[in-house]
């Protein structure tokens, strides 16, 4: 019940977010992840739903999502820097695992500045659109409306770095702010 419950808060929660693009490969290897200790602590949207960022083992962040109505899932979380700018790449956490359910990843840019925290993912539909279209040639499959990227890491950080201005591709960011 309680994996019914996380993957009902997450889809709820992408939905409001739009249709992110979904990786079968992690966004980071290893070597790329750091962690900032500036991400820690509770950050609450408009919405007052809440993510609560936590130190995992290694660079990593366990983050508990929350929503208004008490509903929580976790998810693990790792960050990198790409040339200038600033990703999160998301899965679900160790305790949501199921063998029924393919573990796959989301990649957020993030801004952060003092107690803003500024996310926008990878939209999905913007990526359907420029791969249908010729206009973009990356490795993924298509299901219907939904793109699932089957690039290496290598190939998926070679994308966002030709993608991270583009505001179509990583649209309409959502405004965090530190509960204090």
């Amino acid at each position: 019940m309680k994996k019914m419950t996380c993957i009902a808060i997450l889809g709820a929660t992408l939905f409001l977010m739009g249709c992110p693009a979904r990786s079968l490969f992690p966004l980071f290897a290893e070597k790329d992840l750091v962690f900032n200790p500036d991400l820690l602590g509770t950050w609450v949207d408009l919405d007052k739903e809440e993510y609560t960022f936590l130190k995992s083992g290694g660079q990593g962040y366990d983050v508990l999502m929350r929503e208004k109505e008490g509903s929580a899932c976790l998810l693990s979380v790792k960050l990198g820097q790409l040339g200038k700018y600033w990703f999160l790449d998301s899965s679900p956490g160790e305790k949501n695992s199921d063998y029924h359910l393919l573990p796959t990843h989301v990649i957020t840019r993030i801004w952060l500045k003092g107690d803003t925290l500024k996310t926008a993912s990878l939209e999905g539909d913007y990526l359907k659109d420029s791969i249908t279209s010729g206009n973009l040639k990356v490795t993924h499959a298509l299901d219907g409306s939904d793109v699932l990227l089957t690039a290496s890491t290598e190939e998926l950080q070679q994308l966002v770095l030709r993608l991270a201005e583009n505001e179509a591709a990583f649209p309409d960011p959502s405004t965090l702010v530190r509960r204090k």
